[in-house]
């Protein structure tokens, strides 16, 4: 069969099945060689839909490609493409559809949050009143992998803050029979109920002190919830402030603080409290002595234990996520827990900028840190030094005279004690340069001092027409210094 018969041959057949398309061979493109054979899009989509007839005596197809894809095979032919072209399309949007999904998940999380929260905070709401929703200042947010160490940090964390209120432990909230039965399965209770709980928890605590939460948030809606209770916060507070109650909504502090051990340290703490555990509680059956502590089925099973930390791995993007809002504090609790606990001391030291309401810290910001005001005291008293005994060698002289007739005897006199009181009513102290000049040479020498102005009133006459008594004004100065004390031994402690 010729060439232009073959063709005549598939216009015809290709009318048939679709009368519609009347461009099909100006993209269609045959030969007897083994070269491409290109279809376009639209004539692929109309082929996967309804078909194509082929007549028979033609060679099968060698090759087959779209903009999207390119399959070589020998055995490919035409009524192939539909499901070769379903397969391309699943392909090229493959990746867009999964982010697609993952975006709507998230949206999706966020909007069961918001409807989550504000039913949770509404039945609280309705018990309360909206007046008595009077929540602690500051939140710490303490998380960890499991036997990172929370139940024994959260003593030395307390102390660093100040918190007299009793921690809030979400496991103790969630202590039901049915929370249990879930607990112990490796599942997690609904975000409702463990929201609902909690709220009702922090308004059993006095506000003004502070409180630790341990084990929350621990999914993504919680996240999300902690994030919209800030905001609820912030909306007592505006609701609150003109009012007689305005001390009980203050601006809320929140810290996130999260312990943690890799996965193999968190199984093996696990596994060794579960043996302790067993050893006391058989000791107490055997002395009859002490209280049988809990035995968790956690702290046995090691694959349990794994499911848990994976959880915890899981959750953990979300945790990460309140580092962009909030003061997040990851704390290394590999360590010894005299280590762990220095570390927790050092995270939770007072922050003004967190703790102060803006204005207040705007006000007195400008006003140097004492751990910051003495890093290059040293550097400036040898610039000053050498500036004065450069540029103003009399002043200088006379800084040094000062010194040596009237404060070095002093120092002398009071050497054991560690403290001399110099007073000196000099004239020559009433220059502030020269003031300035016998400070920095005796801080140079390692003295501490400072120094003190007063003015002492004496009555020398009265004028004899208005009666007024005339006071002659003297000027008195102290200098304090200080230097390291010398002990000295009793002769009677040497035998």
């Amino acid at each position: 069969m010729s060439t232009s018969t073959l063709i005549s041959h598939l216009r015809q057949a290709s009318k048939n099945a679709f009368p519609k398309i009347s461009s099909l061979p100006s993209t269609l493109l045959l030969t007897r060689t083994a070269s491409p054979i290109l279809i376009s899009k639209r004539a692929l989509t109309s082929t996967a839909s309804k078909g194509l007839s082929v007549v028979p005596g033609v060679n099968p197809l060698r090759q087959y490609s779209t903009p999207s894809l390119t399959i070589q095979n020998e055995k490919t032919n035409i009524n192939q493409a539909p499901a070769l072209a379903a397969v391309a399309q699943d392909e090229s949007i493959n990746d867009s559809s999964s982010q697609k999904e993952k975006q709507e998940k998230r949206i999706s999380e966020i909007k069961d949050a918001k409807l989550i929260f504000n039913q949770a905070f509404k039945n609280v709401q309705d018990i309360h009143g909206r007046e008595n929703m009077k929540f602690p200042k500051e939140i710490i947010w303490l998380m960890g992998a499991p036997g990172s160490g929370k139940g024994t940090h959260t003593p030395a964390i307390l102390r660093a803050r100040g918190i007299t209120n009793p921690s809030i432990s979400m496991s103790s909230l969630l202590a039901t029979p049915e929370c249990k039965e879930l607990i112990n399965k490796g599942m997690m209770v609904s975000d409702g109920k463990v929201v609902e709980n909690l709220l009702h928890a922090l308004l059993d605590c006095e506000p003004e002190v502070g409180v630790l939460v341990d084990g929350f948030p621990r999914s993504e809606a919680q996240v999300e919830c902690l994030k919209l209770f800030h905001e609820r916060m912030h909306e007592l507070r505006k609701e609150f402030k003109h009012t007689p109650l305005k001390d009980f909504f203050p601006r809320p502090t929140f810290r996130i603080c999260v312990l943690y051990v890799d996965e193999e340290i968190s199984v093996n703490r696990q596994l060794m409290r579960g043996k302790l555990i067993q050893e006391h509680n058989a000791q107490v059956m055997r002395s009859g002595k002490g209280e049988i502590m809990e035995e968790r089925v956690t702290d046995f099973d090691e694959l349990l234990i794994r499911a848990r930390y994976q959880i915890f791995k899981d959750h953990y993007s979300c945790l990460l996520k309140l580092s962009k809002i909030f003061p997040f504090h990851l704390i290394n609790a590999v360590g010894s827990i005299d280590s762990v606990m220095r570390i927790i001391l050092k995270e939770f030291e007072y922050q003004s900028s967190l703790e102060l309401e803006h204005d207040t810290y705007e006000a007195i910001s400008h006003i140097p840190l004492a751990t910051k005001i003495g890093i290059h005291a040293r550097q400036d008293l040898i610039r000053r030094l050498e500036h004065y005994c450069e540029t103003e060698p009399d002043i200088f002289s006379k800084a040094v005279r000062f010194i040596d007739h009237e404060v070095s005897p002093m120092i002398a006199r009071h050497a054991i004690s560690g403290q001399a009181l110099v007073r000196s009513d000099n004239t020559i102290l009433s220059d502030p340069k020269i003031v300035e000049v016998v400070i920095s040479i005796l801080s140079e020498r390692g003295y501490a001092v400072t120094m003190d102005e007063r003015v002492h009133e004496t009555p020398k006459r009265v004028d004899p027409k208005t009666f007024e008594i005339i006071l002659e004004r003297t000027h008195v100065y102290a200098l304090n210094v200080r230097f390291p004390q010398h002990h000295i031994q009793p002769l009677e402690q040497k035998f």
